[in-house]
């Protein structure tokens, strides 16, 4: 298994590396992509924070998700 660009929050991505282990075991590539939209540390009400970190997060995330499909889109795991 590789693992590129470790950071922090990658100790609370359970969800994905529940996913990456299985897919390891069954041999089978797995690329994650994640953003935080958690961070509810200001002076607004926790949802409405929440609600607006998650629609800055999809700004972001929507472009760099088609950067990373572009990237890999016709490439063997042995060419990334």
């Amino acid at each position: 298994m590789k693992y590129i660009g470790l950071t922090p929050s990658f100790n609370i991505f359970f969800q994905g590396a529940a996913i990456a282990y299985v897919a390891d075991l069954l041999k089978v590539p797995a690329i994650f992509v994640k953003a935080v939209t958690n961070i509810v540390d200001g002076d607004k009400p926790i949802v409405e924070e929440f609600l607006e970190n998650l629609a800055a997060v999809a700004d972001v995330l929507d472009p760099a998700v088609e950067q990373v499909v572009n990237f890999i889109n016709g490439k063997s795991v042995s060419e990334l």
